[in-house]
Order: C-alpha cells, then structure tokens, then sequence
C-alpha cells in the first residue's frame, strides 16, 4: 500500500508540466480610437473573425501567429501578432490606427494628382494621411487653375474626410509677351514680366493687358462662363504699334493727321505698319511738324518728343486787325466826282500794291495781284496779301475794300493754289493802314 501512494504520488509530480504545456495565456486588446473593431485572422481560410469594438480578450493558440486586425472605415488597418512563446510582461496592448484614410476623386477625371510634390495618379487616389503630420494634395490639369488641399490630423483634433473631391473650375491661360520686358497686369495689378498665369475665375470675365513704355498696349479679354467661348490654354500676346509722348509748351495744340488731340501734351499712338503726321501749333510761334512711322524701312519711333517751338517772325511784321478778309465800307464824299475818287482809290491801292491785276473804272471793280511775304529757313510761314475793290452804289458812291489776308497751310505749298491757303487773322504791317487812308482821303 505505500508504494502504491508514493507511486500516484509520483505520477501526479510528472503529470504537472504535461497539463502546463495545455494552458493558453491570455492578452487584452484595446483599440484607438474606441469605435473601431477588433477581428481576429483565421489561418486556416485567411478569413477577419470580429471579436469585440474598443477592446477584446484572446487567447494565445500554439501554432498560431495569433493575427490581430483593427480596422475602422477611413483609417488605414491595423494588423499584429502575438506568437504564443513570447515573453508578454504586459497583458493590454493598445493599437492605435494612425492613417487616416481619404478617399479622392476629381473631375475632370483626367487632371494629374499630386501627393507632396510627387504624382501619383488620375482620377481617383487612396490618400493617407499620417496622425501629427501634413499631406499636400495638388490637383493640375493644362488649361486649368491648380487646385490644392492640406491634410493635417493632430490627435484630439479635426479630422481629414474619409470622401473628398476636387473639381479644377477656375481657368488659366499661360501668356507670353514680347518684346522683352512688356508687363503684363490685370486690375492693376502687375502678373508677370514677359511671362506669366493669368486665372479667369468661374463665373467671372477678366481682362488681361499686356505694356511697356513706348508701346501700343495689347488687351484681350476672357470669360469662364458657361455659353461662353472657353479661353485658351495658351496665348502670346505681341506689342507692335508704338507710343510717342509728345510734350509741347502750355497751351500748345497738338494735331495728330490734322485733328486736334490734345493740349501741352498728348500720347501718340502709332500703329504696326503705318505712319502718323504730328502737327504743334501755337501762337506766335512757327508750327511744328513730324512723322512717326512704325515701317521696315523707317526708323523707330521715339518714346518722347520734346517739342520746343521757334518764334514766328510774321507775327513780328504783322498785327492782329478785325479788317482782315472782312468788307470795309468807304463814303465818298459829295465833293468827289465818280471819275475823281476812281482815280484816287486806285492811287492809294498802288501805293502799297506794286500790280493791279483787274482794274474797271465802268463797274467799279479792282483787284490786285498777290503780294508774297515768307518766313523760315524752309519757308515754313508765307503770307499772301491783295486789296479788293467793288463799287456799292453811286448815289450816294459807296465802295466797299478788303485786304484778304491768308496764310499757308503747309511749308512748300504752291501760291498759286488757293486750297493751300487758309484766311489770317493778322494783317502785315505793310498793309495795315490802306484802309484808314482811303477812308480819310476819300470824305
């Protein structure tokens, strides 16, 4: 009988480790954030078993890698091990999912995605975003305005969405200019030098103008409006035409292809392919004259034209008179036979007029010849003179006298051609007082 005891004894000493080798230890798992779910992996059919949300209790199985997945719609999974002969001091593991989970579409479906600077698709792109770090999307497409988001996640904080979707509506045209340096500027604001993006917003118009000093301004205008032509992708806007400053003195007039532009100052404009005649004109001071071509065969144009004027040396030999081209009436006097005042008229006439180009004492009618008065170097300013006589009435006689007084219109004109003339209201000093002469003569 004793050795029957000390033999169970015995055989119940042997048997405690064999029962060891059957206890299975077991481990908690809680899950961050607390609504995700917790599964276990199936070896056998690589199938996700749920066994509890926020946390879970497993038993760790011999000959299993004890697979644990915690997943949570916008999250990236989360997956782990627990082999059963490792050394587990700590009984609760914590598995935080740290990847948020965007998923990104765009439109149009063909812009290229960017993900911090790198491109990594069309269309359609998981996007993860890493807890306490940023990701930087950028959607481009030609045509387009880029468009961008930044996913930042803090812990405790806002976060990114697990659905998002970028639609590129604003529209960009890529501009060029030349020559070299041209600005271009929008609503003042300056875009670019020679180069640039010019963004047309949804819905809107925009006006884009490209400039440089001393050059005709180019300007064109878009719209991102539906009905609308779309603008285009890319466009060079070319600066031909030119631009003159033309500054005179105060008060001077500036006559651009004889119509008048402007007063001290004006800003010509001088299209590709042509040319433009300046005229300055002010009183007292001979008229100037330029033409600025913009032509293959002509020089540029100047950016400025500062214009001093030379005094008029006919304005010296004249004077202002309300008698030019204007019909003066002579009384002659009762003791004046007709025959007589005749006679004398056209003595006094001769006295400053050297021809007599039609004389009738019948109809009462002379006229001289022009008198011919230039000044200038290029005989810029020429005056022509002549006296008109016509008998009014002869009871009681009365003639009526004229100095016509007329100026050219142009340096070089013939005299002979009255459409190059135009009247002055000046008359020469040589001629001003024939008519009070006459009149007194004649009472």
């Amino acid at each position: 009988m004793r050795y029957f005891i000390a033999g169970a004894l015995l055989a119940l000493t042997l048997a405690a480790p064999a029962e060891a080798q059957f206890f299975s230890p077991t481990i908690t798992i809680v899950a961050d954030p607390a609504t995700a779910t917790i599964y276990r992996l199936k070896v056998q059919d690589n199938s996700l078993v749920s066994i509890g949300v926020g946390n879970a209790k497993i038993k760790l199985e011999k000959g299993d890698p004890n697979t644990i997945v915690v997943r949570q719609e916008g999250f990236r999974d989360v997956r782990r091990s627990f082999p059963r002969d490792a050394d587990y001091k700590d009984k609760t593991f914590t598995i935080a999912l740290t990847k948020r989970v965007v998923q990104l579409t765009t439109l149009p479906y063909d812009a290229t995605i960017l993900v911090n600077g790198e491109v990594k698709g069309q269309r359609s792109l998981e996007v993860e975003v890493t807890e306490g770090q940023t990701t930087t999307i950028e959607v481009t497409k030609r045509g387009f305005a880029t468009a961008k988001r930044i996913y930042r996640w803090e812990k405790g904080g806002d976060m990114p969405p697990t659905l998002d979707r970028i639609e590129l509506v604003d529209r960009r045209v890529l501009v060029t200019a030349s020559p070299n340096g041209t600005e271009l500027v929008s609503n003042d604001t300056k875009i670019g030098d020679t180069d640039g993006e010019f963004v047309i917003k949804r819905g809107t118009c925009g006006t884009l103008i490209a400039q440089k000093t001393g050059w005709i301004p180019v300007t064109r205008d878009w719209c991102n409006k539906d009905g609308l032509p779309e603008p285009p992708i890319a466009d060079r806007l070319v600066l031909t035409g030119r631009v003159v400053n033309v500054t005179a003195p105060d008060g001077a007039r500036i006559f651009v292809n004889n119509k008048q532009a402007g007063v001290g100052a004006f800003a010509v404009q001088v299209p590709d392919s042509s040319c433009v005649s300046v005229k300055v004109t002010q009183a007292a001071f001979l008229t100037y004259r330029r033409e600025y071509c913009v032509q293959s065969n002509f020089p540029a144009p100047p950016m400025a034209d500062n214009v001093t004027l030379k005094p008029d040396d006919s304005y010296a030999a004249s004077v202002a008179s309300d008698q030019a081209n204007v019909n003066v009436t002579l009384e002659v006097g009762a003791s004046f036979k007709e025959e007589q005042a005749w006679r004398l008229l056209s003595s006094i006439v001769l006295t400053y007029f050297d021809v007599l180009e039609n004389s009738d004492s019948q109809t009462g009618y002379l006229r001289t010849a022009w008198a011919i008065k230039s000044w200038g170097d290029n005989n810029e300013v020429v005056i022509r003179s002549r006296i008109i006589v016509k008998r009014m009435s002869d009871s009681p006689l009365r003639y009526t006298i004229k100095i016509v007084s007329e100026v050219n219109k142009a340096p070089g004109v013939s005299v002979k051609e009255d459409e190059n003339f135009a009247p002055w209201d000046r008359v020469l000093n040589s001629y001003k007082d024939v008519i009070s002469e006459a009149q007194s003569r004649l009472k």
